[in-house]
């Protein structure tokens, strides 16, 4: 099976540097290193405004190039993870190859909505890859009075090693961009007068609007920036626990890759005592949800997963998420999205 995979990076690195920026990315990654793919590199969108390009001109020529590539290798479908690979205009909906768009984040304009609609109803499919998606865009329709999107659902990651359990030498650490929205330094905030040694794993910013951000916190000890994947994990397993700052992640491959390490989590909560990535652990002892940003909460929790047994926590969370496992599934949203269009009138109308 032919794949079409089209790539964009914040620092324009290709999918092949070691140093991964974020989810999608690594979700990208993933299906590269696994199944038969063609690359369409996409320039990013700052990169767009930084050499005055017509960046709504570009998306629909990126676009243009990711179909051509498609058609050029005889691809049987292109998944695209990335928004402006699908939002401008109506070009790649009305591809002849089916397209399976994941979407990774929530976007709170009706024009993604709008675009995701005509996707299906030419015969694509949209997976979400969380409840908290779902309820998001389903409020959303009901708001702007859209109709709503029909989608299914993926696993977004899985555990491709089996990471060595290393001794601990931070009490806790986390993994986030630098910047107000994913928020790392907020761990260190709240421990830094708890004698506590904590850890943050981070890049440096490229949007100016995160400049501020990473000046404020550029000097806390033991941060870790921009290093390759291999060696965040190796971090990683150094700690003793792992504390997930935001709410509001739509799923949370951090946290998984923290499981996959034998290191027990904990939830920033929000305000209803929720937190998105609690559907990811497969033991509830091996995760505690804390009240938003409460100092006590979150140290005491650290306490609490002193002694807690790391290599149970690895062997049932590696046994649920391997990579066979992924895979099979992976090819079942593959396949469910190539017999939708082949079922579709747009599909039935034209050769795959």
């Amino acid at each position: 099976m032919k794949i079409v995979l089209p790539f964009h990076d914040p620092l324009n690195r290709k999918i092949t540097n070691p140093v991964v920026s974020g989810g999608t990315e690594m979700f990208c990654k993933l299906i590269n290193d696994n199944f038969d793919t063609e690359i369409v590199h996409l320039e990013h969108t700052e990169s767009l405004k930084k050499r005055g390009a017509n960046s709504k001109k570009q998306r629909e020529n990126f676009q243009k190039s990711i179909i051509n590539k498609a058609e050029e290798c005889k691809a049987d479908i292109i998944v695209s993870n990335f928004p402006f690979s699908n939002f401008s205009g109506a070009i790649i909906s009305k591809s002849h190859i089916p397209v399976m768009y994941v979407d990774h984040v929530c976007f709170p304009f009706p024009g993604a909505i709008k675009s995701m609609n005509r996707l299906v109803k030419n015969g694509h499919s949209v997976f979400l890859v969380s409840k908290f998606q779902q309820n998001f865009y389903d409020k959303m329709c009901s708001r702007y009075e859209m109709k709503n999107i029909p989608y299914d659902f993926i696993i977004p990651a899985c555990c491709k090693d089996k990471p060595k359990i290393l001794d601990i030498e931070y009490d806790c650490g986390t993994i986030g961009r630098c910047d107000t929205f994913k928020s790392p330094f907020k761990l260190k905030e709240l421990t830094k007068d708890k004698n506590l040694k904590t850890l943050v794993i981070t890049s440096k910013p490229t949007l100016e609007k995160n400049f501020k951000y990473y000046e404020k916190n550029k000097n806390w000890n033991d941060t870790i920036w921009d290093q390759p994947h291999k060696k965040v994990i190796e971090y990683l397993s150094k700690c003793g626990s792992y504390f997930s700052t935001l709410p509001k992640e739509t799923w949370g491959i951090t946290v998984l890759e923290a499981l996959s390490c034998g290191i027990p989590i904990i939830l920033n909560s929000d305000k209803n005592g929720n937190h998105n990535s609690e559907i990811i652990p497969v033991n509830s002892n091996h995760f505690k949800k804390i009240p938003f940003d409460d100092k006590d909460a979150l140290v005491s929790a650290i306490k609490q997963f002193e002694k807690i047994d790391r290599k149970e926590i690895q062997e049932i969370t590696l046994d649920k998420y391997s990579l066979e496992n992924w895979k099979n599934h992976f090819i079942n949203c593959i396949s469910k999205t190539i017999d939708n269009f082949k079922r579709s009138n747009y599909g039935s109308k034209i050769r795959i």
